[in-house]
Parts: C-alpha cells; sequence; structure tokens
C-alpha cells in the first residue's frame, strides 16, 4: 500500500468505528474471546477484520471471507501494510450449498454486489461467477479454527442462506452473531426469523446505542442514523447477560 492508501484505510477505519457503526463495534470490541478463530464474511475492505485482529489476541484467529477478486487482492495489501499476521483470506462466498454463483456488482457501488436471486440487473451492473462453500464444510476442513466464537455477516441479502450452511456449527459452537437483516422482503426476514430461532438464538436490534429484543419477523425500523440495519444473534443461554 502507497502511503495515500494507508492514511485513506486509516480515515476508514476510525470512521467506522466512531460513526458508521459505533455501537455495533462498541458491541464487539467488549467481547472477551481467546483461542479459536473469528468470521469475517462479507470482509470488503477489512474494517471488521481490522479491529477483530486488534481486540482479539491469544491465539484468536480472523478468517475474512471476500469472494470479490479486487476486494480479496485488497485485503492482501491490507494484511501486510498493518500487520495483521493472524487474519486468514479466504478468496470465496458463503452459502447454503457448495459449488459457484453468479455475482451483481454495482460498477459504482462495489459494497452493494451480491449473490442474492432478487439482485442488480442493468447495463450499471457487472456479473460474473464466484466460488462459494459453506460454514460448516470450510470448519471441516480446517478443524484448527474451532471453536469459533463470533461471526459478522454482511452479504447483501444472502445472509440467510451462510446461516442455513452453518447449523453444526451453530449448534455446536455457539457464536455470538452480527449480521445485516435490513431488507423489507418479508419472506425473506420471516426465513431467517425461523431458522433463528430453531437453533436457540435470540434477535436484538441496535436502536439508539442500545439493544432491543426482537420477537417477531416485523422490520422495527428502516435503517437511519441512529436505527442502523444490523442486528445481533445470541444464543439463548448467554442473551440477557450479552446484551445487558
Amino acid at each position: 500500500m502507497t502511503l495515500y492508501e494507508r492514511l485513506h484505510m486509516l480515515h476508514r477505519l476510525l470512521r467506522y468505528r466512531w460513526r458508521a457503526e459505533r455501537a455495533e463495534l462498541r458491541f464487539l470490541l467488549g467481547r472477551r474471546i481467546h483461542g479459536g478463530s473469528v468470521l469475517d464474511i462479507g470482509a470488503h475492505r477489512g474494517v471488521y477484520s481490522y479491529w477483530m485482529h486488534r481486540r482479539f489476541t491469544e491465539g484468536t484467529r480472523v478468517v475474512a471471507f471476500e469472494p470479490q477478486p479486487e476486494l480479496a487482492r485488497h485485503l492482501a495489501d491490507f494484511k501486510q501494510a498493518f500487520h495483521l499476521d493472524r487474519m486468514l483470506i479466504e478468496p470465496v462466498g458463503l452459502s447454503s450449498q457448495s459449488g459457484t454463483l453468479p455475482m451483481h456488482r454495482p460498477r459504482k457501488h462495489w459494497g452493494a454486489a451480491t449473490v442474492d436471486e432478487f439482485c442488480y440487473d442493468d447495463d450499471q451492473t457487472d456479473v460474473f461467477d464466484v466460488p462459494v462453500t459453506t460454514i460448516d464444510e470450510y470448519l471441516a476442513a480446517h478443524p484448527e479454527l474451532r471453536p469459533v466464537r463470533f461471526i459478522k455477516c454482511d452479504v447483501e441479502y444472502h445472509e440467510a442462506e451462510v446461516l442455513a450452511g452453518a447449523e453444526r456449527i451453530l449448534r455446536d459452537d455457539r457464536p455470538e452473531i452480527l449480521l445485516e437483516w435490513s431488507t423489507p422482503r418479508r419472506a425473506y426476514r420471516e426465513r431467517l426469523f425461523r431458522l433463528v430461532a430453531r437453533l436457540n438464538y435470540a434477535i436484538f436490534q441496535f436502536e439508539y446505542g442500545r439493544l432491543t429484543r426482537c420477537t417477531s419477523a416485523e422490520r422495527h425500523s428502516p435503517p437511519s442514523w441512529e436505527l442502523g440495519p444490523n442486528y445481533l444473534l445470541l444464543p439463548h443461554e448467554i442473551a440477557a447477560s450479552a446484551a445487558a
């Protein structure tokens, strides 16, 4: 990375920490995690990977999943420039089945790239295939990363598929999960809510810096400055204490 690129990245890191997603990162940085791994699914430019790496030591590995080839290369440069030695970069996507999926990426907004079936389809969108696997399959091939302690997942409306491919890990390791769940599509929200309930997790929304329990798939509020798109999924056995 050039000096300009490093400074630009540092600005992004601080902007997310203190402004864009301050409530989410405040919760994340308040966790006590030792050993195992934390997963950054949809790592994009590596903001969460950086803060996870900085906060969680004692041998905790950070696994950044990013199927966009250009961003995977950026993460490799980022890892070297910021000395993120415990960060593992995986240039694959995650879903409910392994294989390949078409990624739809708006040319002016790579952060909105998605493999969701209800996606962009116009002359300003690039479409290309990306490899995908499941969390369960990936961890079966990498048992040294168990247990999974925390998962951040932001994959533009494909979150339910990602969790569906992680049922074994979610039942066995019971990681806390931070994910985007802002879609207004009722059927999608209901599917995710049923899946989370079956796995015995509780759902919370960040509202004005505090956590509010979600008891249905209703969209409690549209994303905004204080009512963001990110939700917290906590195992029922620790939900009350962790949310406090």
